[in-house]
């Protein structure tokens, strides 16, 4: 299952990139990313309203949620959202089987 992950770096978090500027945060966010049982396929800094974006494989929405938390609870990163990657295809199936039991508002 893949996630993209957007996040913010706190006020802390960049006092620390000031203080050591060649900390490599994309090989930290590897190390976690497999200790939690997932795999980090891509992360870029950007420029813009979130600071990076990872792409990340793991095995369930939970894995991604503990990875959160832990990153959170460090004080060094907010604003972290995870998005889960869809079938639309499945999902516009599933759709189109509850559409006939569907009754909008008012009709």
């Amino acid at each position: 299952m893949k996630f993209v992950v957007l996040g913010k770096y706190s006020e802390q978090g960049l006092g620390g990139f000031v203080k050591n500027p060649s900390d490599n945060r994309q090989e930290a966010a590897k190390k976690i990313t497999e200790a939690a049982g997932a795999k980090l396929i891509e992360m870029m800094t950007l420029r813009g309203a979130y600071d990076f974006i990872a792409i990340v494989d793991g095995p369930n929405f939970e894995t991604a949620a503990g990875m959160k938390m832990l990153m959170e609870a460090t004080g060094t990163i907010k604003d972290m959202i995870i998005m889960e990657s869809v079938d639309f295809n499945k999902a516009a199936e599933i759709a189109s089987k509850a559409a006939a039991s569907y009754r909008p508002v008012g009709k």
